[in-house]
This record gives structure tokens, C-alpha cells and sequence, in this order.
């Protein structure tokens, strides 16, 4: 297991799960609930936390990362996979949910 993401927001947390997970990458989210204990253990141990199950996923972890911070006002592209035409506000093929790369 390799410690992927911390450092930012839950709900930046979260999106990087569900995009993960959509792409068949085991990973797990720790700290996710433990900002209860704030007071009681120091600050950098409260962070949320991605973790890859498998350390052999994280150059495509970082694709679907990337292809999730790319500007929006992109224009259309064909899907490497499956060969669909996407419009340029997606990040991930309608189809076959493989990244835009």
C-alpha cells in the first residue's frame, strides 16, 4: 500500500476516490472521519488520506489525476480506448470510462 493524496480538502478527497474506483483502482480513504479528535492529536495526523492498495497503479492513478485538472474549455476529443467522440467538458469516455489522455 503507498500513500497517493493528503493534504487537501474531504471533498477533494472524495472525487479522487470516486475517479479512481470508477477506473478499477483499489484505494482506500483513511482519516476520513477523525476530525472529531482535533485538540486531541496533532494537525497533520487529522488529514484525509488516498491510498493505493497496489503501489504498481500509481503512474495510471496520476493519469486519471491529471485528466481530471485539465481546463474544461478543451476541445472535443476521440477516446483512445473505444474510439467515441466526447464532448470537451468530459474527462472520462461516456463509453468505456477510460481517461481522457
Amino acid at each position: 500500500m503507498i500513500r497517493f493524496k493528503s493534504g487537501v480538502t474531504p471533498f477533494v478527497i472524495q472525487q479522487y476516490y470516486d475517479a479512481l474506483t470508477t477506473q478499477g483502482i483499489p484505494c482506500v480513504v483513511r482519516n476520513q472521519f477523525i476530525s472529531g479528535a482535533m485538540g486531541e492529536l496533532p494537525a497533520q495526523d487529522l488529514e484525509p488520506e488516498l491510498w493505493l492498495i497496489n503501489a504498481d497503479d500509481l503512474v495510471f492513478a496520476e493519469r486519471v489525476l491529471t485528466s481530471l485538472k485539465e481546463d474544461n474549455s478543451a476541445d472535443a476529443w476521440v477516446c483512445n480506448t473505444c474510439h467515441e467522440p466526447q464532448d470537451a467538458e468530459f474527462n472520462l469516455c461516456w463509453n468505456c470510462q477510460s481517461p481522457k489522455c
